[in-house]
């Protein structure tokens, strides 16, 4: 007999891949046999305070919440009991909340050292420079400050791009060359545009590390940038696992906890200069993977383009990234065959093809083994979702 599917309601800011990734987190969760019926709002808009006390009126178990700005609708929250999970938001009161709360962050600081880390092995700067997000941000503060705190260790200091001080003299006052962290993506993106508008060369007299790992701005931009990846599919999958737990034991009083989730590494791109010819090798071949891989190439074209052997290049990839080439290459095309399974309404056979598996019966088994599940039931409780426009 089938368990009754909770009502869970889910606010999440869709707009960039942090809301993305998250929400792929949230059904890893689900895949593993957890069934929800799942409510998702994705704009300030949609979640206010209204929809808040309406949903539990209509009796959701839980809530997850990851839209910022939403003081009024966490201020209901804050006033009752109901399991909420917050992540990377604030307000409405909603920290002062005693019990059957989790707050799921990502680890600033670990994002700051990671940057400073990532400039001193590659060790030929003569400055450091952070520019921090346009309104103020804990998180882009703490990131700031961990940067900071990793380059005075090692005897740099760090220049902080403040107030109405305009960009481009900023960095036209920058020792070159210099290293630059951002608090995002979309200021790395800026910083870029400065830098091309002065004539700065990028990487050789600016480099540039930004937060998110964005695909559209990290690729599109000119030249692509270098950004952490922060594990946000970790952190949707850690609020569905804490949420979940909440609501299995509904007469258990949780104490309110702050959880931090780490970064998966940095993504290296033209922004920053290889740390070695091994690392350009690793960075040649991950942009050929990224490419081809749904192709259903396999590691020996790989080492055959770049004309080493597949040993060698196995070897630079474990030493710089931690996996074999086959598993990058497989952790590529699967997560392409989980998004399309979550949005299109292709036949899996297609799906299969098209990810570069000529047999999708080896694809099949696969995704049973790895996910415990099959594709079919995965597709499905993807699909048992409302999506309010």
């Amino acid at each position: 007999m089938k368990t009754q599917a909770r009502k869970v309601v889910v606010a999440l800011r869709m707009a960039g891949i942090a809301g993305q990734d998250k929400l792929n987190g949230i059904f890893e969760h689900l895949s593993h046999g957890h069934r929800w019926q799942m409510t998702l709002y994705r704009t300030r808009h949609e979640f206010s305070a209204e929809t808040v006390r309406k949903d539990i009126e209509n009796g959701a178990s839980g809530f997850i919440v990851a839209i910022p700005d939403a003081d009024d609708a966490l201020a209901v929250l804050a006033k009752s009991t109901i399991p909420t999970v917050v992540m990377n938001v604030s307000g409405g009161n909603i920290e002062k909340r005693t019990d059957n709360l989790y707050c799921v962050k990502s680890d600033a600081a670990k994002v700051g050292r990671e940057a400073a880390s990532e400039f001193l092995r590659q060790g030929n700067y003569r400055s450091y420079g952070y520019v921090g997000y346009e309104r103020p941000a804990e998180w882009s503060e703490k990131r700031g400050e961990a940067y900071a705190a990793r380059l005075n260790e090692a005897g740099f200091t760090v220049s902080f791009l403040k107030g109405e001080r305009p960009l481009q003299k900023w960095l036209i006052e920058l020792k070159k060359p210099a290293a630059v962290m951002t608090s995002c993506d979309d200021d790395a993106y800026k910083v870029a545009d400065a830098c091309r508008g002065l004539n700065l060369g990028i990487p050789n007299e600016i480099a540039i590390i930004g937060v998110n790992n964005d695909p559209i701005l990290c690729e599109n931009c000119d030249p692509r940038l270098t950004s952490i990846q922060p594990d946000f599919v970790g952190e949707g999958l850690l609020a569905a696992r804490l949420l979940e737990r909440m609501m299995a034991n509904p007469r258990r009083k949780f104490k309110a906890e702050t959880k931090l989730i780490g970064i998966r590494g940095i993504v290296r791109r033209d922004s920053t200069p290889p740390d070695s010819i091994s690392g350009m090798m690793v960075q040649k071949a991950l942009a050929f993977i990224n490419r081809k891989a749904l192709s259903g190439i396999a590691v020996e074209d790989v080492a055959r383009h770049l004309k080493v052997s597949r040993s060698l290049l196995d070897l630079r990839f474990r030493e710089h990234l931690g996996e074999s080439v086959y598993s990058t290459i497989l952790n590529i095309r699967l997560e392409e065959v989980k998004r399309r399974l979550r949005t299109s309404s292709d036949q899996i056979g297609r799906i299969a093809v098209d990810c570069g598996w000529e047999n999708p019966a080896s694809l099949k088994n696969l995704f049973k083994r790895l996910y415990g599940v099959s594709m079919r039931d995965w597709k499905a409780r993807s699909h048992e979702i409302t999506f309010l426009s």
